[in-house]
């Protein structure tokens, strides 16, 4: 037997002892004072259809195969969690710092552990008429981050964090604190794969797997349905827009981006920069078919107006054709901030775009929160839909 064999050998059983003891300390529970370490996983999940997991450990990558019943996917993510973080369902306590960490959470049947949440995440769930404890404490400001102390005047057990939203720089002030998290792409998520990904890590970390991998299952089906009723139709070209002057738009590269292309569309702006500012000259040269905005100006009439005030604005193709959409607060939420009612955010830019695609013979330059659910009856998942 040579060298290079003998070596070989000798490394596979370290790896092969190294999975099993990283499995073992996967999956011991943990008192919810001990403070644990952040690791930093690769997720890939295959989403086919039959009912089990299987999960490898090997040093701070993670790879889990998911079978459920559901549409064939593949989810790759790259995610941060907190290892070794399982506490018993009796025991948690959860602090949820934004809405992607809230919807999570309650997609997952956690909400009645939830004891903290923001006030965005209220009003979003609050659309669904989802129960959110009558005792929970709401952050009125999580700009630019929560405040540390009312996190810890609420007495978690556990904290969700959305490292996205909140980056890097704050996550050392909360994992100070002594108080074991949960930490998802969230916000930084681009795909519905990667949402379902933080979805299935948050429910593993919790104790429920098998919740997350129905939710996981619900998103990619959700979003399959949308793009089998697109498939084959004419792409329009979008414009989504944040600010009027000057204009601030997402380019192809986001999660708004993303979306676009899900609900049979292209996003015209194709830059390098994730959400570049544009002069007049440049929206009118983009020329795109569709104009969609989110209610920047607070009402409707009045975000028309703002962008009716582009220079030029008269001369492109969505303007003429009268193809400007305004997103009311509650399609602006879906849209804009990713997580698992974001399958409803592709859908309504899906409407607007294909209307015949989904039944509608009629949709209004406003987007009001009573004509999302009367015409597409989205349901919070898990609870109808």
């Amino acid at each position: 037997m040579n060298l290079r064999t003998v070596t070989s050998l000798a490394l596979v059983v370290i790896l092969v002892a190294a999975v099993g003891y990283l499995a073992y300390r996967v999956n011991q529970p943990v008192k919810p004072t001990t403070t644990t370490s952040v690791v930093t996983s690769v997720v890939t999940t295959t989403v086919t259809s039959a009912t089990t997991v299987t999960t490898t450990s090997v040093n701070t990558v993670t790879t889990t195969s998911v079978t459920t019943t559901a549409t064939t996917a593949t989810v790759t993510s790259t995610a941060t969690i907190t290892s070794t973080t399982t506490i018993p369902a009796q025991s948690l306590r959860i602090a949820s710092l934004d809405p992607a960490c809230s919807q999570i959470l309650f997609s997952l049947g956690l909400g009645d552990k939830v004891i903290l949440l923001d006030v965005y995440s209220k009003q979003i769930l609050s659309y669904f008429n989802v129960t959110i404890p009558s005792n929970v404490t709401v952050l009125n400001s999580i700009w630019p981050v929560p405040s540390i102390e009312a996190v810890v005047n609420a007495s978690p057990t556990i904290i969700c964090y959305d490292l996205g939203f909140y980056g890097p720089s704050n996550l050392a002030s909360f994992s100070s604190i002594g108080i074991p998290l949960v930490i998802i792409n969230g916000t930084a998520d681009k795909t519905f794969q990667q949402i379902a990904a933080d979805v299935y890590l948050t429910a593993k970390a919790l104790g429920v797997p098998e919740r997350g991998l129905t939710v996981a299952s619900w998103i990619i089906n959700n979003v399959k349905s949308i793009e089998d009723k697109v498939a084959g139709l004419p792409k329009p070209t979008v414009i989504f827009m944040d600010w009027y002057n000057p204009v601030y738009s997402p380019s192809n590269i986001t999660f708004i981006g993303y979306e676009i292309t899900v609900a049979g569309g292209l996003d015209i702006v194709n830059t390098t920069i994730p959400w570049p500012t544009l002069t007049p000259s440049q929206v009118v040269a983009y020329n795109s078919d569709y104009i969609i905005a989110s209610d920047f100006m607070g009402n409707c009439s009045s975000t028309l107006a703002a962008i009716m005030q582009i220079p030029g604005i008269n001369y492109t193709k969505a303007v003429r054709e009268r193809h400007v959409y305004i997103l009311g607060n509650l399609a602006t939420s879906l849209v804009e901030e990713p997580g698992p009612l974001s399958v409803y955010g592709a859908e309504v830019i899906a409407a607007i775009l294909h209307p015949e695609a989904f039944g509608i013979s009629n949709v209004p330059q406003c987007i009001s929160s009573e004509w999302v659910m009367s015409n597409l009856r989205p349901t919070f998942p898990n609870q109808g839909g």
